[in-house]
């Protein structure tokens, strides 16, 4: 009787053991989780700062590409600035770009991805239409340019001169970045 008893013993502390080690291991892996859940969140939150600030210097060079190059355009002037605006768009695209590298981290952080933070939802959420938008701004305002130039090659053309300026050329074109089958920032004018 005491060899069953000595059994019925070990089998009953080899249980609680196996269950304790997987409950155990259970809450590790469950706080291992949580911290790398912190982290991700963490990262989402910096890289949409930084992502923040490229968007405002995006900004700010449309204001002013608006207000020293597209919205004064006179074709007494554009062959001679035709290299300092090619250097304005240039910068202006290179800002864009800036903006693609951090919107690949966010893919990278955000694409199925659920956090328990809204506010961390949320900018998984607009990170895409605000590309969206700087994209099709970009593409708009390049489309604007291109036709002033084409409007003054025309001119230059019909007066028998020989002044010609290249348009700005880029690969870029319009984007549905977010898929809600709007271009979002498309401007036609």
């Amino acid at each position: 009787m005491n060899s069953k008893k000595v059994a019925y013993f070990l089998m009953t502390l080899s249980f609680i053991m196996i269950v304790s080690g997987g409950f155990s291991s259970f809450v590790i892996n469950l706080q291992s989780d949580r911290r790398e859940t912190v982290k991700r969140m963490n990262e989402v939150s910096d890289v949409f700062e930084i992502f923040s600030t490229n968007t405002s210097v995006f900004e700010a060079s449309r204001d002013e590409l608006y207000n020293t190059i597209l919205s004064n355009v006179y074709f007494e002037s554009m062959y001679l600035d035709d290299v300092n605006i090619k250097n304005k768009l240039s910068n202006y695209e290179n800002l864009l770009d800036q903006l693609k590298k951090n919107t690949n981290i966010l893919n990278k952080l955000c694409d199925e991805v659920y956090y328990p933070k809204s506010d961390i939802n949320n900018k998984c959420q607009n990170y895409k239409n605000i590309y969206e938008q700087a994209v099709n701004y970009f593409v708009s305002d390049i489309n604007i340019y291109n036709s002033n130039v084409k409007k003054y090659n025309e001119y230059q053309k019909s007066i028998g001169s020989m002044l010609v300026i290249k348009e700005y050329s880029t690969k870029k074109t319009f984007i549905d970045y977010n898929g809600d089958k709007k271009f979002d920032g498309k401007e036609d004018h």
